[in-house]
């Protein structure tokens, strides 16, 4: 059945990637279409210098839809297997189609992304934790999978969004490998410059699919 998990994990991960280019090009369109008006007078015909110019208005950039996505992770240094801890190693970006999408003023702060603008913002994130040489008698346990909201305005953090993960060893077999999948999707009302970051309750158990990981967020 791994093939299965694998062929829906990588299905979601094809379908959020579509999204975030799809709304990237429109964003584009629109940012054109708005710049030829502004530089068109009424008659269609360009404005020359010296001529009026036209302010952009505060629904032309709320047209603009900021948006950020990073897929996979970046394990080169050692990964302790800590409790809680939050995800700082997104992979690096490589250049134009590659990984980090940053749009529209979204930053990205040391695993954190920083909204740049009050509104509601959709957040998702996949993660999955898998174990080797596992027995039936073994103790199982719980992997956590949250999205931390630091709030810029109040100055405080806590869960945004949540899940857990347990354990099943009943009929694994002796010395087998388990995979445990765990998506994260909601709404959440953020102020401009709040930050948003993963965190897990172990980060060794990510290391074997480091690219089946990802973090978004953009604005509705």
């Amino acid at each position: 059945m791994d093939w299965i998990e694998r062929h829906k994990a990588l299905r979601m991960k094809q379908l959020q990637q579509a999204g975030c280019v799809l709304l990237l090009v429109l964003n584009i369109a629109i940012y054109d279409e708005q710049l030829k008006k502004i530089n068109d007078d009424d008659t269609g015909n360009s404005k020359q210098k010296g001529g009026s110019q036209s302010k952009i208005s505060p629904t032309f950039w709320n047209l603009l839809t900021p948006i950020a996505y990073f897929p996979g992770l970046d394990f080169d240094g050692h990964i302790e297997n800590q409790n809680d801890t939050a995800i700082r190693n997104w992979a690096p970006f490589v250049g134009p189609g590659g990984r980090q999408l940053k749009y529209n003023g979204m930053e990205y702060e040391n695993g954190s992304i920083i909204v740049p603008a009050t509104g509601v913002y959709v957040v998702y994130s996949h993660v999955k934790f898998y174990t080797e040489k596992n027995h039936r008698d073994d103790t199982e346990i719980d992997f956590h999978h949250s999205v931390m909201r630091y709030d810029a305005v109040k100055q405080t953090s806590q869960p945004a969004l949540a899940d857990t993960m347990s354990e099943n060893k009943n009929d694994v077999i002796d010395g087998g490998s388990l995979e445990y999948s765990s998506n994260i999707h909601g709404l959440l009302q953020l102020n401009a410059g709040d930050q948003l970051v993963v965190a897990l309750s172990q980060l060794k158990p990510l290391q074997h699919d480091r690219d089946w990981h990802y973090f978004g967020v953009y604005m509705i």
